[in-house]
């Protein structure tokens, strides 16, 4: 992460790490602000990314002729790779390295993004944002360990708010940026600007970072696991992103079946591909995981939603629903850097789950929306939402990742991005299995069919308001907030 002089610290051949040679490299305010920005960079693209690529799915759906149902599936592809290969690659950090690991899936993310304009088809477009999802599992699992090797606890939370704060500048600039790209130069344009972002970073992590922090080198790589894993998550999203289907029923049974065939043989392993036991053993963990699986289960289908009904609804241009959507994220942005700092002085269930509950005021807010509602109202019930956002993301954060030692930190980041992840996921098929029943296989959204699209929207976010008030309780019985695990 520094502009280290030392060409060898730059080489792609690193020094044994911490773990191995008993020297943890030292890391100067510089250093550490060079492997933030890294870090941070990579952060925004994913959801920059997902937000521009929301925008753009009615002219997405024109393009290729597909259901609104079917379009659904660009942000389900994507989840799906990314829950699926998550906790491998954290594994697999371990061993070879997580910062070789973040540079794979820079490569990976540039490859997809420039083929994805060319897609001849919408599968193709669909299994192209499949492998993109495959890279950022390599950034997602790596990334909040290299800022957890790199910042001490007490500054923990300041870097985790910054990088916070990256993602939703991201989730701010998507929309508008995907707006005014998709209605000037069409929704292929979106994808060439994340070339150079995922280069700089890219860039950055490399020049930077001076160990490979690989502190499990030499240990098996369980593949058994893996593939029980594989087959669960599998089934299981397969399940929820096909209700009201049969089939879909046997498939989320299966998942449910496999899954505890899974956890029993992870506990019986020395070197499990997942660490269970960081679950089992460890309540802080587990219920602030918990926590955030609720929140973002609460949360992702609601750019979704509101992408579709700014523009089918409301008949926004796809710019001008960007410069609504721009509320929401310009909150979190603005407010997680200091909420972050916050969480290293005060106990972050406390700003957590206060967040929580103004994510579940929000999603209430919207069960209201109508054909006929003033903008006006949008942008206030967004600010609330973005309110929440940032007294829960920093927070919780730090928290995860201060409840355990140096080296479960590629596991601990793994399991809160797959759970974060699998949030997603979740959001999305309760929002698929709603356009399902409720709009059907209709093309897209019909003036006829506004009243079915809005009862949809309704049920999705009086769920999703449910599971979040949820979340909030069990963000707050999780108990005080450790500072430090040692390792």
């Amino acid at each position: 992460m520094s502009m280290s002089p030392t060409s060898a610290s730059l080489s792609s051949s690193m020094p044994a790490p911490a773990s191995n040679t008993g020297d943890a490299p030292t890391y100067s305010f510089r250093d550490k602000i060079i492997v933030l920005i890294g870090a941070s960079i990579a952060a925004f693209i994913t959801p920059f990314a997902g937000a521009m690529v929301n925008l753009s799915l009615p002219h997405i759906g024109e393009t290729f002729h597909v259901t609104a149902h079917a379009l659904g599936w660009m942000s389900t592809a994507y989840l799906l790779a990314s829950v699926l290969f998550l906790i491998p690659v954290a594994r697999l950090a371990d061993l070879y390295g997580r910062k070789k690991l973040f540079l794979i899936g820079i490569v990976i993310i540039m490859i997809t993004s420039f083929l994805a304009p060319f897609s001849p088809s919408y599968a193709i477009l669909v299994l192209l944002r499949f492998l993109d999802g495959m890279g950022m599992a390599c950034i997602f699992s790596t990334s909040l360990a290299m800022l957890s090797s790199v910042y001490p606890p007490k500054e923990r939370g300041f870097a985790f708010g910054i990088n916070v704060g990256f993602v939703y500048i991201g989730s701010s600039l998507g929309p508008v940026i995907g707006g005014i790209m998709t209605e000037n130069f069409g929704w292929q344009s979106l994808f060439f600007l994340l070339i150079p972002m995922a280069f700089i970073g890219g860039i950055l992590i490399w020049r930077g970072v001076k160990s490979n922090y690989d502190e499990s080198r030499g240990e098996p790589f369980d593949w058994m696991g893996t593939i029980l894993y594989a087959v669960t998550i599998i089934f299981l999203i397969f399940g929820l992103t096909n209700i009201p289907e049969t089939w879909a029923f046997g498939s989320l049974l299966l998942g449910i079946c496999t899954l505890p065939m899974f956890v029993l043989y992870e506990k019986r392993q020395t070197y499990p591909v997942l660490k269970v036991k960081l679950f089992i053993q460890n309540k802080l963990f587990r219920r602030s995981n918990m926590a955030a699986f609720l929140n973002y289960a609460a949360t992702y289908s609601i750019l979704f939603f509101l992408s579709l009904y700014l523009q089918s609804v409301d008949h926004l241009s796809p710019q001008n629903a960007g410069f609504v959507l721009l509320a929401q994220p310009i909150i979190q942005a603005i407010l997680s850097p200091v909420i972050g700092k916050t969480s290293d002085k005060i106990d972050g269930r406390y700003l957590a789950t206060f967040g929580m509950l103004l994510i579940t005021a929000g999603l209430l807010l919207l069960t209201t929306l109508e054909g006929n509602t003033p903008i006006s109202h949008i942008i206030a019930f967004e600010v609330i939402l973005g309110l929440g956002f940032a007294f829960f993301a920093a927070p919780n954060t730090s928290t995860v990742m201060g409840s355990v030692g140096q080296k479960d930190y590629s596991s601990a980041s793994s399991i809160l991005s797959a759970t974060r992840q699998a949030g997603m996921v979740l959001s999305m098929a309760i929002a698929m299995c709603s356009i399902s029943f409720f709009v059907g296989s209709s093309d897209m959204i019909s003036s006829e069919m506004i009243p079915n699209f809005l009862m949809a929207m309704h049920f999705t976010f009086s769920f999703c308001a449910l599971l979040c008030l949820v979340g909030a309780v069990l963000s707050y019985l999780r108990g005080p907030t450790k500072r430090e695990v040692e390792a």
